[in-house]
């Protein structure tokens, strides 16, 4: 019983979150069909379930933040930049 809940623990670690990346830029667009951002340097990023991208504008300078969660790599928040 003990071994089968140290491997359950062992198990569940390897599925954890990676580590958060940040990244700042312009938005060249918005979709809000595919829930979709695209930054003006041509990078995308796919808003996790929560992110509220309604408000956001092209020109808007904002920070990106990711976390890989089981092999996919999200927005887990978009944010104003401060200058």
């Amino acid at each position: 019983m003990l071994a089968a809940a140290a491997i359950l623990g062992a198990a569940t670690t390897a599925f954890a979150a990676e580590p958060m990346h940040k990244t700042t830029g312009k938005i060249k667009s918005v979709d809000l069909m595919r829930h979709v951002v695209t930054l003006e340097d041509g990078s995308t990023y796919k808003a996790a379930r929560g992110v509220n991208i309604k408000r956001m504008k092209p020109g808007e300078k904002v920070t990106v933040t990711t976390s890989k969660f089981g092999g996919t790599l999200e927005a887990s928040a978009i944010t104003p930049a401060v200058d």
